[in-house]
């Protein structure tokens, strides 16, 4: 082997060790870049001697990435469910001012009017519970129902930001394939998409196939949400009944997704929109019309302090949905308490207070719909803060997985800079080793061309 084929080895050595410092670098460098994959240097032999860079391999396992994208989406829509949860309890069971406290206090003002029927100050103490308690109902109703507003803006903003990252996984996409054609690295254009990829992730479930073309297509919601160079356009929106709807929109074709949609933060929104907040109105309709109907039973049939009697104390709220909304006290009772009824005859007026003792004893009585005033309400309560405490220990239970899958994805594809360490030592060694080789060679050449001389 000539000195001028030593050369020429030493030389690619330099060549190919400065290469392969440039991958650590990028390494290093990239470590805590949310996406990046790290990179390993593809070192070959050379025919006749020698080594070269044939360039850079991604350490990228498609398996952990998948699994990390599924649960990253579970645990979004589980977060979001259980911020939902935490809200609904909020407004049904606020520390102060409860409607379980709302209620207790209307039969304690009932409980006085017993032992002091003849008493105008006593039936006003009465009014106002009653008022407070018809206000605490709808004002409850009301809270949940702009909760579900809130939760309808937030899916259309989300469903925006799921259109804007298809969109340019779209454009990275197409780049990508039109730089494989040239022969170029696309190492960054790739941690870009995945990155767009796991980002909608969060917001709805995907999964992503490589096709034939050099591209990935991506499936999500039950449907296609980007193949070749069209991405869908998801849309929401209220259907007839007042449900989330989201539609997917690509070439031309809608389709509705709302029930195909498995996870996310939309599926999070979804089910605690149209599930959660529904369910917690029931019931609190059933309360509202069941405690109104039950009431009125008692207090129309007894008389207030002016021989009257027939009156209802609060106005019936339809059956169904609504119900709790529309509770309130009868229009014609307002800002009157002689109208209170007390007594069960105009004979007894005003002493008399058989009604009132009545009234007093529904609040151990069950009501229409089953049981008792303080069991509904506990019932109610329960129900809403069980449906916190399971989503927030969902929630928790994900976050467990979410990091087993993070530290799985992180051994196949992250960066450990200690390793990068290592691995630029001996780099650095080799670069040194081949450096050294040139100027030996250097010098045979300046001792040959010496001698000639």
């Amino acid at each position: 082997m000539s000195l001028f084929n030593v050369l020429s080895i030493a030389r690619d050595g330099v060549l190919t060790h400065t290469g392969a410092l440039n991958v650590t670098g990028q390494n290093v460098a990239g470590a805590s870049t949310p996406g990046y994959v790290r990179r390993t240097a593809v070192i070959e032999s050379v025919a006749g001697g020698g080594v070269m860079l044939a360039g850079s391999r991604r350490a990228f396992d498609r398996f952990t990435y998948a699994q990390l994208v599924d649960q990253e989406g579970r645990l979004s829509a589980d977060r979001t469910r259980a911020g939902a949860a935490s809200r609904i309890e909020a407004l049904v069971s606020p520390q102060t001012s409860h409607l379980g406290e709302r209620v207790e206090a209307l039969f304690d003002a009932v409980h006085e009017l017993a032992l002091h029927p003849s008493d105008l100050a006593v039936r006003s103490a009465v009014l106002a519970r009653a008022e407070w308690v018809a206000a605490g109902v709808s004002e409850t109703a009301d809270g949940l129902e702009r909760l579900r507003a809130d939760l309808y803006t937030t899916a259309v903003d989300t469903a925006g930001e799921i259109n804007s990252r298809l969109s340019r996984i779209a454009e990275t996409d197409q780049t990508i394939i039109a730089a494989r054609g040239r022969g170029e690295d696309v190492s960054d254009l790739l941690d870009r998409r995945d990155q767009l990829v796991r980002e909608i992730g969060e917001r709805v479930d995907v999964r992503v196939i490589d096709n034939a073309r050099g591209g990935v297509t991506l499936f999500g919601a039950g449907t296609v949400l980007y193949d070749g160079d069209r991405a869908a356009t998801l849309d929401v929106s209220l259907d007839a009944a007042g449900a989330l709807r989201v539609q997917s929109t690509r070439g031309g074709l809608s389709v509705d997704v709302t029930r195909g949609i498995q996870g996310g933060t939309l599926a999070g929104l979804r089910d605690a929109r149209d599930a959660d907040i529904p369910g917690v109105l029931s019931s609190l309709d059933a309360f509202a019309r069941d405690f109104s109907v039950a009431i009125n039973s008692i207090h129309e049939a007894g008389f207030g302090l002016d021989g009257a009697g027939g009156r209802a104390l609060f106005t019936v709220p339809p059956a169904g949905a609504g119900a709790a909304h529309a509770m309130r006290v009868d229009p014609s009772m307002v800002g009157r308490p002689e109208r209170v009824a007390a007594a069960g005859s105009p004979d007894d007026v005003p002493g008399g207070n058989d009604v009132a003792v009545s009234l007093t004893g529904l609040s151990h009585a069950s009501l229409p719909g089953g049981g008792t005033v303080s069991e509904r309400y506990a019932a109610l309560a329960g129900r809403v803060g069980m449906m916190r405490a399971e989503a927030e220990g969902q929630a928790r239970l994900r976050e467990d997985t979410v990091a087993t899958a993070a530290a799985l994805r992180e051994s196949a594809s992250g960066v450990s800079t200690d390793e990068e360490m290592i691995s630029l030592q001996q780099l650095q060694r080799g670069f040194e080793a081949c450096a050294r080789v040139l100027r030996v060679v250097d010098e045979l050449f300046d001792t040959l061309m010496s001698s000639v001389r």
